[in-house]
């Protein structure tokens, strides 16, 4: 028996050579995924590559994304994206469209383990109390465009329009006047001009430096962004700010194409200005490959902390991981890469949210306290996934989380298409 299954995946792997793939490519497929917080994801997905004549494989020259999908803990989305690298010479053109609304949205208050955590209160049918709950949309478009300046380091501007609406849960069987986001509200922590949302529009510009061998799925190189966002209230006319965001992510093939060490290091500052407290989860992305992008702790910054459990105007995190591939195939004109990829993830705050009206927030009699004495320190978290590569450019991911602070964190299942970095 054991040698039948040797020589089974000898041949397996001997028949794996990636063949090069020329104009057109799509895979629809069924949105069927699961996340700790927002429950089990239904819909429907479908990714388009354009390769040319296949010189760029695995590289594409254009990718068209569409997407929507209903979640069963009380959210849905539609998301669009448009990603060109040849549709202007000497420049990449992207943009995205996309609308979503959670009516079970997580808020956990200001600045992470300084916003206490009562389990008891999160959701707990027998006392109706769904406290760290609200209702969330958001609706954003975004542009951008990069252009070569000298080898592989690119400038690169772009746009960002938000109109994000808050406002209390509806939600049968569960109590909407009893929660953190009321709490906050009455204290003066979320002042009321803010208090349900506004609009804002972004303006962003620097620099990013690219030497991937593959952009999706890469074996070697070096990706970093370093840009600064000035962000204009278009509703209140007074909550402008100014942010800086950099990542870096590098790869290092370890044996090669079969196992990688990869990290990414991320910061996201405001440096000038007020923020609005509906903006702090937001996570800046040049490309909105995917609807979501929110944090600090989340399946795309720190995995096995609760969604947006730590809420800040200032975060640094960075991302640990070993890519390994175990076994590949070719199938129905398909080639399939499988591998696991156990990660390790930390963050930490650099810059906190109203710390001085948190601190001296009086709840009103019966509510809990709003604010409790944290140092800084690091949150970290471990944990392991599973991915499948189809024809290198499609990506379904499968992630198990821990983190080890349990007012932060807890154990999270998540599935996406896409690594995290």
């Amino acid at each position: 028996m054991t040698a039948v299954l040797a020589a089974v995946l000898t041949a397996l792997v001997a028949g794996a050579q990636e063949e090069p793939k020329t104009g057109w490519g799509f895979t629809p497929l069924p949105d069927v995924s699961y996340n700790s917080d927002i429950g089990l994801n239904l819909g429907a997905l479908c990714d388009f590559f354009y390769y040319g004549d296949g010189s760029d494989y695995p590289n594409f020259q254009h990718h068209v994304a569409v997407c929507g999908a209903w979640a069963t803990k009380g959210s849905w989305y539609m998301h669009g994206l448009f990603d060109s690298k040849k549709l202007i010479s000497g420049a990449r053109v992207t943009g995205s469209l996309t609308y979503r609304n959670v009516s079970m949205n997580n808020f956990y208050g200001f600045n992470g383990p300084n916003a206490p955590f009562f389990p008891e209160m999160d959701r707990n049918r027998e006392t109706r109390t769904a406290y760290y709950t609200d209702h969330r949309k958001i609706f954003r478009a975004a542009a951008t465009v990069q252009g070569s300046l000298c080898g592989k380091l690119h400038w690169m501007a772009g746009t960002v329009f938000r109109s994000i609406r808050l406002s209390d849960f509806d939600l049968k069987n569960y109590d909407n006047g009893n929660t953190l986001y009321r709490s906050y509200r009455t204290a003066g922590l979320i002042h009321a001009d803010e208090a349900e949302g506004g609009n804002n529009l972004e303006g962003r510009i620097g620099l990013t430096y690219d030497s991937r061998d593959i952009e999706w799925v890469p074996s070697r190189g070096i990706y970093g962004e370093l840009y600064v966002n000035g962000n204009m209230d278009l509703s209140h006319r007074h909550y402008h700010y100014a942010q800086l965001v950099g990542h870096f992510r590098h790869f290092i093939p370890l044996v090669s194409g079969w196992i990688t060490l990869a990290y990414h290091l991320g910061l996201q500052h405001q440096f000038a200005g007020e923020m609005p407290w509906y903006n702090l989860n937001e996570i800046s992305n040049l490309i909105y490959q995917y609807e979501e992008y929110e944090g600090l702790g989340s399946r795309y910054t720190i995995r096995g902390y609760r969604y947006n459990r730590i809420m800040a105007p200032g975060y640094a995190w960075g991302n640990f991981e070993l890519r390994a591939k175990v076994l590949q195939f070719n199938l129905s004109g398909r080639h399939i890469d499988m591998g696991v990829n156990p990660f390790f993830d930390l963050g930490t705050i650099t810059r906190k949210y109203r710390l001085h009206e948190q601190r001296n927030a009086l709840p009103a009699d019966g509510e809990p306290i709003l604010y409790q004495e944290a140092p800084g320190k690091l949150f970290a978290s471990a944990g392991i996934g599973g991915k499948i590569h189809m024809d290198t450019n499609f990506v379904l991911s499968i992630e198990i989380g821990k983190g080890f602070d349990p007012q932060l964190s807890d154990l999270t299942v998540s599935m996406s298409t896409t690594y995290t970095f």
